[in-house]
């Protein structure tokens, strides 16, 4: 066997080895499995609790009849976002319970309190996204139901009085939301409420004009639909 035939017969013993070592042909994979996950977004429907502090103070004469207010409420949360790229638009209101209240005395001999017992808000939210943080401005209607109550030992005969306006007012104010899941955000916010006033006391030399600004310092978390 000359060389020739040797090398042929080489080749030919060699050449299944060298198929098994190159690199076998495969199907892609489907486009699909490649797919990158759906973007965050916050628009849609949410509801949500929140508790906050209330420190403020009653005006007109209720400044000196009930003094500065101070107290806590808790309460719930509904509303709807619309986000369109970093821009957002919702709506939101609430309802919450408890009390802000204060005490003074407007003649020599009374002694009288007031009390902020429930407060209401409906507000639109314009907001900056930014990833999963929302910064927002917010503001609309406020209302609140306002309790005055009056001794005065002082009067002939001696006088007690209780009495409840629901005042209507606006409310104002700012935060920020992230979003810790797709369904669940916590958020933190100022809103000042200012409400206009009511009588008190008519028919008594006690009776006075009063309103109430109350700011709130709240915290809330969101369930988002």
């Amino acid at each position: 066997m000359n060389k020739f035939a040797f090398a042929a017969l080489a080749l030919i013993l060699a050449s299944p080895a060298l198929a098994a070592d190159l690199p076998g042909r495969y199907a892609p994979p489907p486009m699909d499995s490649y797919a990158p996950p759906p973007m965050f977004t916050w628009t849609g429907l949410y509801v949500g609790a929140n508790g906050a502090l209330a420190v403020g103070s009653f005006s007109n004469r209720g400044n000196t009849a009930f003094g500065n207010a101070f107290g806590g409420f808790g309460g719930g949360t509904v509303g709807y976002n619309y986000q369109q790229g970093s821009l957002l638009v919702g709506a939101e209101g609430d309802i919450a319970f408890g009390s802000a209240s204060g005490s003074g005395s407007a003649f020599p001999g009374s002694n009288s309190s007031g009390q902020v017992q429930g407060i209401g808000t409906a507000r639109v939210r314009f907001g900056y996204v930014y990833d999963r943080a929302l910064f927002y401005i917010t503001g609309g209607y406020a209302g609140a139901s306002v309790r005055g109550t009056m001794n005065d030992s002082g009067a002939a005969p001696n006088l007690f009085v209780d009495q409840s306006h629901y005042l209507n007012g606006y409310a104002v104010g700012a935060g920020v939301e992230f979003a810790i899941t797709k369904r669940i955000s916590v958020k933190g916010e100022y809103i000042f409420t200012g409400f206009g006033s009511g009588n008190y006391f008519n028919g008594t030399r006690d009776s006075l004009n009063s309103g109430a600004n109350i700011n709130l310092i709240r915290a809330g978390v969101n369930y988002h639909f």
